[in-house]
C-alpha cells in the first residue's frame, strides 16, 4: 500500500487489466510479464502509460497507444481508495445539468 502522498508501485500491484481504445483486445498481465517494457517493482503506475503498447495493433501498423490501464492492488485498502479516485475524477458534475 502507498503511504500518504506517495505513488503507487508496480511491487504493490497484483496484476493489470490493459486495454486497446483502438482495437478492443483485453488483456490481463501479471506485474513479472512487464519487463520487456523496462518496468521493475520500483516503477509508479503513472508511468506505465507511456511505456505499454497494444501488440496486435503494433502488428497491423497502427501506433497501438491508445491503451487503458487499471490495476488489481494486493491490499483491498489501496484498491478501493484506487477506485474511489477514479470514479471521482470521472463524475465531475456538468454545469447547468439537472436530475430528474
Amino acid at each position: 500500500m502507498a503511504l500518504p502522498g506517495r505513488e503507487a508501485v508496480i511491487a504493490q500491484v497484483a496484476s493489470l487489466s490493459v486495454e486497446c481504445a483502438d482495437c478492443g483486445r483485453n488483456r490481463w498481465w501479471r506485474p513479472d510479464e512487464l519487463k520487456r517494457f523496462g518496468v521493475n517493482g520500483n516503477t509508479p503506475l503513472a508511468a506505465l502509460s507511456g511505456r505499454i503498447v497494444c501488440s496486435a495493433c503494433r502488428a497491423d501498423g497502427l501506433p497501438g497507444a491508445a491503451v487503458s490501464i487499471q490495476a488489481a492492488f494486493i491490499d483491498e485498502r489501496q484498491r478501493v481508495r484506487s477506485e474511489a479516485r477514479m470514479l471521482s475524477d470521472r463524475e465531475a458534475p456538468l454545469a447547468g445539468s439537472r436530475r430528474a
